[in-house]
């Protein structure tokens, strides 16, 4: 006997004897869901899609490998359900909370302000650095060279480079502060 896959109505009709319902709770209950789960409803409906979805890729031949079947829809059902509860739990965790949410503000200048604030700096930083130290600006910060790459391009020792950024880091700390 032929059975078609892709027939929904024959896998639901599978699914609706009692052996195959009490399946479908069991791999829910593997899965630690329970009738007093708050998303029971939910995941019972997310059960019988992933029976049909089971029902139609199982590959050996229906009627005759229903027990492997049964193994196999079990298993499927199980973990998906893990899935999902994993799932909204991510979802409803990176949401924001109603009462709080009235206390966000979006300030669309905010970057932009933060971006002039940072080309402030680096112009006055520009104007009262030392020849080394604008060499750590550009090439360290600006164009991200390595530490090695400065060393080989300018032939000055590492402890050279070090010195350069720790007083490079010293000028824009103190700039930093007179303007907050």
């Amino acid at each position: 006997m032929h059975i078609d896959r892709l027939d929904t109505q024959a896998a639901f009709d599978l699914l609706a004897r009692p052996e195959h319902q009490r399946l479908l709770y069991g791999a829910l209950k593997a899965a630690h869901v329970t009738r007093y789960h708050p998303q029971f409803e939910d995941c019972v409906t997310v059960a019988q899609l992933t029976w049909l979805a089971a029902y139609q890729n199982f590959e050996p031949a229906l009627p005759a490998n229903l027990p492997d079947f049964r193994r196999y829809a079990f298993r499927r059902i199980k973990w998906r359900t893990f899935d999902y509860l994993r799932k909204q739990t991510l979802r409803t965790q990176s949401q924001t909370d109603l009462q709080a949410a009235g206390q966000i503000t979006i300030d669309p200048m905010q970057a932009q302000e933060a971006h002039w604030q940072l080309n402030d700096l680096i112009t006055e930083l520009m104007r009262v650095c030392r020849p080394g130290e604008r060499i750590v600006l550009t090439e360290l910060f600006l164009e991200e060279r390595s530490v090695t790459t400065i060393m080989q391009a300018h032939g000055v020792s590492r402890r050279t480079v070090y010195n350069w950024r720790a007083s490079l880091l010293a000028k824009a700390h103190a700039l930093y502060q007179q303007e907050h």
